[in-house]
C-alpha cells in the first residue's frame, strides 16, 4: 500500500506492517490503521503513523529503555481484547511529548501491540502511573552576544 504523509513523504507499507487499533486511540477513535516507522536520526524513537490521516504521527518509545522496571497492569477485559496467548510477541510503547523544555512519556496510557496478530490497543493502567514522566530535557542552543 502506498501512502503519502506530510512528515515522511511517500511510504510503501506492506499489509503485514499495518497495526489495527480496533478502538482507535484516546482522542482519535476513528483512526484504526497505523504503522510503526523508524526514526532515521534516533534509534530509540519510533513513529506511530496513522494510515488514515497523513498529518497524524506520534513519537513513541519503549518505556523500558528509560524505566527498566516499568510494568503494565491492565484489566482482564483490556488483555482479552488483544487476544494474547502464550508465545505471542507483545510490544509496549508510550507516546512522547515535549512541553516547557521537557521530554516526557505517558506511562498511564501505554500502547500494547500484539505483534503476532498486528492488533493494538491503548490502555489505561490499573495502577497509578504518571501521565508525564520526564525522560530528558531539551537543550536549547544559545547564541553568543558580541
Amino acid at each position: 500500500m502506498e501512502f503519502k504523509t506530510t512528515r515522511f513523504g511517500q511510504l510503501d507499507i506492506r499489509h503485514d506492517e499495518i497495526i489495527t487499533f480496533p478502538n482507535g486511540m484516546i482522542g482519535f477513535d476513528d483512526h484504526t490503521k497505523w504503522a510503526i516507522l523508524a526514526d532515521e536520526s534516533n534509534e530509540s524513537v519510533g513513529w506511530l503513523q496513522s494510515l488514515e490521516d497523513p498529518d497524524l504521527a506520534f513519537a513513541v518509545v519503549s518505556p523500558r529503555r528509560y524505566i527498566p522496571s516499568y510494568k503494565v497492569r491492565i484489566s482482564p477485559e483490556q488483555a482479552s481484547s488483544l487476544q494474547i496467548d502464550a508465545g505471542m510477541e507483545t510490544f509496549v510503547l508510550v507516546v512522547v511529548s515535549r512541553e516547557d523544555g521537557l521530554v516526557t512519556v505517558n506511562l498511564r496510557a501505554p500502547l500494547l501491540v500484539n505483534l503476532s496478530l498486528q492488533v493494538g490497543r491503548q490502555v489505561i493502567t490499573t495502577d497509578e502511573q504518571p501521565l508525564r514522566h520526564v525522560i530528558a530535557t531539551e537543550t536549547i542552543p544559545l547564541r553568543r552576544s558580541a
